[in-house]
């Protein structure tokens, strides 16, 4: 799933994967649904799904927006999000963008997804040449830029968990167009193709969730007619080579027979598109139904009011207000603000204007009953915060540390090391992991196998592996 600010080469990038101008025109390509802020491809061959968040990279974002993105996103993709990519342009970051971005992973689908996330950075053709150049950038943009710093800290401080493009377009008029979009798509498919999805699970949301349960049924009949073709293509006997040798010539009937083997797997890909049409007919009908309706924008305004939450006093304090009113504040830096607080004050205010003048709850405010016919409201979620998260995760290492007391590196390693190549996959490593510290969570395993793996090639060396439990090796 893509999202960044207009602009950045989202639909550019969705094009290059897709083969084809999938996202230059929206309802008038055949292969793509749009749905009203989101627009999904689906390879013909079921092997990849692009999801395009044009809601999310308005310059102009409100509450209308976020609900619409929630709602879309949800109905497509039930099943979760393997890689959540920000899209940014080998330029300065704005505040706008900054923005965007701390208020879709903290706040509207929440820290659980930076597991899953991925920045793509366009209009990169030299970093994508050279990966050791990649790294001197992101070292000296870290130093110099509070911007980039936060979005390396969401990924991990890991520099291989961006992806650096050079996609110009076929008309630019540039030189080696072709070999320069092919690099690029290399890039990307290698890097997707490597995302450790036996250890770090689909992105999910509690929306989604709402949504599959609502489609379940259509949903199975889509996975059972999958598995039949599948079955059907594997049972599909193999043409053998012809014989120089006289055969005997068969009955019309055997013929008839052999040249029928075709319809099987014909019949099979019909029923599934049939249950692909059943469930996109379901989901059509979740999107008007007014429970679904009600989950969307609850969850919608809850992310509005835990980002105010955690920016209103901070920009109280600060003296901004309201964008043209006596305390706001604008910066002559042309590099923009210097700190979040100033980044979000923009989003926040057009985020809670158009929530029909609801104020923020304070946090320290202690709670009072009140009598009124308004219908109680959910818990809100709590946010889990980067340094919670790194809590956790230290935690973790050191359950794993003491699981693996007084065992020799070399031998541990081979004993995971199932196919003696000197790889341990992510399967094996959280299979490692269960086995020896009981109780571990999916993020926790997710989360130790990022850290291990900082050149993100899906697999773990000897170097890697000692490295995460501080070994000598």
């Amino acid at each position: 799933m893509m999202f960044g600010m207009t602009g950045a080469g989202k639909s550019a990038i969705g094009n290059l994967m897709a083969g084809c101008e999938a996202f230059a025109s929206g309802d008038d390509t055949a292969s793509v649904t749009n749905l009203d802020s989101v627009m999904r491809f689906e390879s013909a061959d079921d092997s990849f799904v692009i999801l395009d968040t044009i809601g999310l990279g308005d310059t102009e974002i409100d509450q209308d927006k976020v609900v619409a993105s929630i709602r879309d996103v949800a109905l497509s993709a039930v099943n979760g999000v393997d890689a959540m990519c920000f899209v940014m342009r080998n330029a300065r970051i704005t505040d706008d963008a900054i923005a965007r971005l701390i208020y879709v992973t903290e706040f509207l689908w929440g820290t659980d997804c930076l597991l899953n996330l991925y920045v793509i950075v366009t209009f990169a053709s030299r970093y994508l040449a050279s990966r050791e150049d990649a790294n001197q950038w992101i070292e000296r943009q870290v130093e110099l830029n509070w911007r980039f710093k936060h979005i390396y800290d969401l990924v991990g401080q890991n520099p291989y968990r961006f992806i650096f493009i050079d996609n110009p377009s076929i008309d630019s008029g540039e030189p080696n167009v072709e070999e320069r979009q092919a690099a690029s798509k290399r890039a990307l498919m290698t890097a997707f193709a490597k995302h450790p999805r036996d250890v770090i699970p689909p992105f999910t949301h509690s929306v989604m969730q709402k949504a599959k349960q609502l489609v379940a049924e259509q949903q199975a009949e889509v996975e059972k007619a999958a598995a039949k073709v599948q079955e059907v293509v594997q049972s599909k006997p193999k043409k053998r080579r012809k014989s120089s040798k006289s055969r005997p010539v068969r009955s019309s009937r055997s013929q008839s027979h052999e040249s029928s083997g075709a319809d099987p797997v014909k019949a099979a890909l019909e029923e599934k598109k049939r249950a692909q049409d059943n469930l996109d007919q379901a989901l059509i009908k979740v999107k008007k139904n007014a429970e679904f309706q009600r989950e969307v924008a609850k969850e919608a305004e809850l992310a509005t009011l835990r980002f105010g939450q955690a920016y209103q006093n901070q920009v109280e304090e600060a003296g901004v207000g309201p964008a043209g009113s006596p305390t706001a504040s604008t910066s002559t830096n042309p590099g923009g603000s210097g700190n979040p607080v100033q980044a979000c004050k923009r989003m926040f205010f057009s985020l809670v204007n158009k929530m029909g003048g609801k104020k923020v709850p304070n946090p320290k405010a202690a709670a009072q009953p009140k009598d009124t016919q308004q219908p109680v409201q959910r818990t809100q979620k709590r946010r889990i915060t980067a340094d919670e998260i790194q809590s956790a995760l230290d935690n973790a290492i050191y359950q794993l540390k003491m699981g693996v007391r007084g065992q020799a590196p070399m031998a541990l390693f081979k004993q995971l090391d199932a196919k003696q190549n000197g790889m341990v996959t992510p399967m094996e490593f959280a299979k490692f992991v269960h086995r020896t510290v009981q109780g571990m969570s999916k993020a926790q395993v997710g989360g130790l196998w990022r850290l291990a793996d900082r050149n993100c090639d899906g697999k773990l060396d000897f170097q890697e592996f000692c490295d995460l439990l501080a070994f000598r090796p």
